[in-house]
């Protein structure tokens, strides 16, 4: 079972090509860009842990720093 992603292609239009997730392979890394919000949302519904990505810069590292430190405030 996978999940559908369009991926567009110039031969075929409009049309969802499926993406088995038995071809992902362990240990791959994969980066993305994620709003803050969002990700506060995400570690505030224990959905995403801190343990499971790094920053890429300072600037990204002292903002889930603080993303961090005001979700255990909350609890």
């Amino acid at each position: 079972m996978g999940m559908v992603f369009n991926i567009p292609q110039t031969s075929r239009t409009n049309r969802a090509e499926q993406v088995s997730w038995l071809d992902w392979k362990p240990g791959s890394q994969v980066c993305i860009s994620i709003d803050a919000d969002c990700l506060a949302r995400l570690m505030a519904k224990k959905q995403l842990h801190i343990q499971d990505f790094s920053c890429a810069d300072e600037a990204s590292k002292q903002i889930v720093r603080g993303l961090l430190l005001d979700c255990l405030r909350v609890r």
